[in-house]
């Protein structure tokens, strides 16, 4: 009898040690972030023989209960849908999946396809996230004509970029900043396969967790996410032409085998461009023996040839559900070389000419970069993760410049003139971030990190003059510029949902600066030490109005540090009479931005904006002491403000054949600066219009017609001219969508064109350039795929100070 007792007690005592070790697993699937029930959700063991099986509530959740430790296999599957696989753990805990989102699956019925569509756009407060595919049939290849292509984005032909009609965006790369600005930057977006990208994210006012540097907010360009054991390749190949001929060749591939992923993106392209510039400058008060009203008027032509490289692998790996790694490498070399003539004329108020300047100019520039990032993510658990990142950047600039001239008075006759110019400088940029993310329960989360950043600038310049039959060192415009620049950054971040209709974000982020620059001439040794730190607070508030209204307010402090070029005081000639230069005692720019937003059925938004800038950098118009050279060089102006409204209406279908996204803006911009004793000021009211038709015709051909205008803009002590473009694009796709060909128009009416005016103390002028915009092209891709998309483990943080180069 004792034994029987003893036996029942043991095998209650084992029962319980056996159920104690059982857990459960629990989730919830979705479909466009959307519960979605019915679904039903089979576990697996690692070799995929069945064990049990449940399935979706009404809000997408499920529980799969007693489950002994070990490794598991969790399918999801529902008619319609694609399929997705899901390795687990199953150890001391209960195990809370992450959201798992499936896809629409494709029907093939009597040769007819359906297939369900994502929407090109969604908009959330203070954020619009684009799905490229679907937003545009097709470019040239390039990245760069794919994005000009999406209302709310624009990037002139200098490389300014413009985020809903506001200038000053900076644009990122899978959450890191692109390296370069200015004609550098638009070379990068050319030399990118647009097919290696997904998403294109417009966030207005980013949070405290983002550095606080930039005029506005900034672009994410994400790329394509990976597959479930499979590869994805797609080639494509590209060529245009207008007055000049030009290729693009590209290649992306992803492969996924269970727990890595690895990419690499390849790009190669070259041609030939031209730009036609007339100018006219008229000195208001000359220093030199010239009556009170001289004008002098240019005319160039440049001629560039051009080729570049570029390149970026990685790979993902995940070591366990909590850890993963996630690493890239990337470069990009750019060589082009530049032919121009440019005829200069002076004329005295009388309108009898002074003097005419005949000029040539050939210039070569290499420049070559290389930069790698590693992230590694730890998930402490499903409510707590930790990020490290770490990310360095090499680049390098050299340039040779051979410049002759032929001046022709009517006292003198003929006299020629030569420069020869050699300029090389060396960039490295590292930085260090750690980011704490927690989400204490549904209604309250925080987030917390620190940066640091470390910047060196070694930059030299060598010009020689021809005079009496030698060549001479320029000591004037010969020099060397030696940078330091350290950012300590840290930011806290917190999230409350108030009620099922409430919610906001707070953030604080501190940034401390401390700069060193030295500029060496052979006239001059200067070194200027700068120490200075800013507290940049954020802050939105959503409420819910009703299902289909949201009401969001958001505001934020940035500052605008100068950009390496612009700090640079090298001098660029174009020839004796125009010069470019930096300007070693710029300040930061000091910005805070409001915005009040309505959205309506998270598809069109109605905003106010209004913002306002300290010390304001733009580019600014001088004349040398004692000479009529004009300097152009970029200044702080006294201050700047701006307001506006702004409409963007996404997604609407007209009729059932025609897909319509539209974004307009009027915006008031004014500028204040002091020259001697006087106030000067520059304002203007600018509307701006976006549009992107796609059309869908018989037999899968597929037509689009995007366009923009924008009107007359003040920009510091200058007014940019309106401009505009239409362009044309028809698509086609064959063998079930794996290849495709796409033909396009680009700026049809050519009115692609830049005009400036500027005004100060002592000049006025205007210049005005055309471009070889008009281009005609067929792009011809052919897609590979093997697998199914899933979400990506792969995030490596930004780099801010990046951006600067230019």
């Amino acid at each position: 009898m004792k034994i029987k007792k003893i036996i029942a007690y043991a095998s209650l005592c084992m029962l319980s040690l056996g159920l104690q070790a059982q857990k459960n697993i629990s989730g919830k699937t979705t479909y466009n972030q959307k519960p979605l029930s019915g679904v039903s959700v089979i576990l697996l063991k690692e070799d995929s023989s069945y064990l049990k099986d449940v399935e979706t509530d009404s809000t997408g959740s499920y529980t799969i209960e007693n489950i002994k430790e070990g490794g598991y296999k969790l399918l999801f599957s529902l008619i319609g849908y694609n399929k997705k696989t899901i390795d687990i753990k199953v150890v001391s805990k209960d195990v809370q999946m992450s959201e798992v989102d499936l896809e629409m699956e494709t029907f093939v019925m009597n040769e007819v396809t359906v297939k369900a569509k994502r929407l090109a756009f969604k908009v959330e407060p203070g954020k619009t996230t684009v799905n490229l595919s679907e937003a545009s049939l097709g470019s040239n290849g390039s990245l760069l004509n794919a994005l000009e292509k999406i209302p709310g984005i624009l990037i002139l032909n200098d490389g300014t970029v413009l985020l809903n009609g506001k200038a000053g965006a900076n644009v990122m790369i899978d959450g890191k900043l692109t390296y370069l600005t200015g004609e550098n930057l638009l070379n990068l977006l050319r030399a990118m396969p647009s097919s290696a990208v997904d998403k294109i994210e417009m966030v207005s006012h980013p949070s405290a967790q983002y550095d606080a540097g930039g005029t506005s907010g900034f672009i994410n360009i994400k790329s394509k996410q990976k597959t479930d054991n499979g590869l994805n390749l797609n080639v494509s190949s590209n060529i245009e032409t207008g007055k000049y001929l030009r290729q693009n060749q590209n290649l992306s591939l992803q492969l996924h085998r269970k727990k890595y992923t690895f990419y690499t993106n390849y790009a190669f392209n070259n041609g030939q461009d031209f730009i036609l510039i007339n100018s006219s400058r008229e000195y208001l008060k000359t220093k030199t023996a010239h009556t009170d009203a001289a004008i002098l008027g240019m005319d160039a032509d440049r001629k560039f040839k051009s080729h570049s490289h570029y390149f970026k692998s990685g790979i993902d790996y995940q070591f366990s559900e909590k850890l993963s790694l996630s690493s890239d490498v990337y470069g990009n070399w750019f060589d082009k070389n530049k032919n121009e003539t440019a005829l200069s004329e002076f004329f005295q108020s009388s309108g009898l000419k002074d003097f005419s300047l005949y000029t040539q100019n050939e210039q070569y520039s290499n420049h070559s970069n290389l930069g790698s990032g590693m992230s590694v993510l730890y998930k402490i658990s499903q409510k707590v993760k930790w990020e490290n990142v770490f990310n360095f950047l090499v680049f390098e600039q050299k340039e040779k410049l051979n410049q002759n001239s032929t001046m022709n008075t009517a006292s003198e006759g003929n006299s020629e003139n030569g420069l020869q110019g050699k300029m090389g400088g060396k960039i490295q940029i590292s930085n260090l971030q750690s980011d704490f993310n927690w989400k204490m329960s549904d209604k309250y989360t925080f987030h917390s990190g620190l940066k640091y950043s470390s910047i060196t600038i070694d930059n030299r310049a060598l010009y020689n003059s021809f005079e009496s039959g030698e060549w001479i060192e320029d000591e004037k415009l010969s020099s060397s510029f030696l940078y330091k620049e350290n950012i300590l950054a840290g930011y806290l971040q917190s999230g409350q949902k108030w009620s099922k209709r409430f919610s906001t974000e707070a953030g604080l982020r501190v940034e401390l600066t401390d700069t060193e620059a030295r500029y060496k001439t052979g006239i001059m040794d200067s070194t200027l030490v700068r120490n200075y730190g800013g507290l940049f607070p954020t802050f939105s508030a959503n409420y819910i109005v009703t299902e289909n209204n949201t009401l969001a307010f958001q505001y934020g402090r940035r500052i605008v540090r100068p950009n390496y070029r612009d700090l640079n005081p090298f001098t660029e000639v174009n020839d004796r009479y125009l010069q470019e230069r930096g300007n070693t005692a710029l300040r930061p720019e000091r910005v805070n931005n409001l915005e009040v937003s309505w959205l309506i059925k998270k598809q069109y938004v109605f905003s106010f904006f209004y913002t306002t800038r300290k010390n304001p950098i733009t580019k600014s118009y001088l004349t040398e002491p004692e000479s009529d050279v004009t300097i152009v060089m970029p200044l702080n102006l006294k201050q700047s403000y701006s307001l506006g409204v702004r409409a963007s209406l996404n997604n609407i279908k007209p009729i059932d054949w025609w897909i319509l996204h539209l974004n307009g803006s009027l915006t008031y911009k004014e500028f204040h600066w002091q020259e001697m004793e006087f106030i000067y000021n520059n304002n203007l009211w600018t509307p701006t219009f976006q549009f992107n038709n796609q059309f869908a015709l018989p037999k899968e051909w597929a037509v689009e017609a995007t366009g923009y205008y924008y009107g007359t803009m003040a920009e510091g002590q200058a007014k940019i001219g309106s401009i505009g473009s239409v362009s044309l694009g028809a698509r086609k796709s064959f063998f079930e969508n794996k290849l495709s060909l796409y033909a396009y128009f680009n700026d049809v009416f050519l009115t692609n064109r830049q005009n400036i005016s500027l005004f100060n103390s002592v000049i006025s002028g205007d210049y005005r350039e055309r471009r070889d915009t008009r281009m005609i092209g067929i792009t011809l891709s052919w897609r590979f795929d093997s697998g199914s998309s899933s979400k990506s483990i792969r995030k490596i943080d930004n780099m801010e100070e990046s951006k600067r180069i230019n």
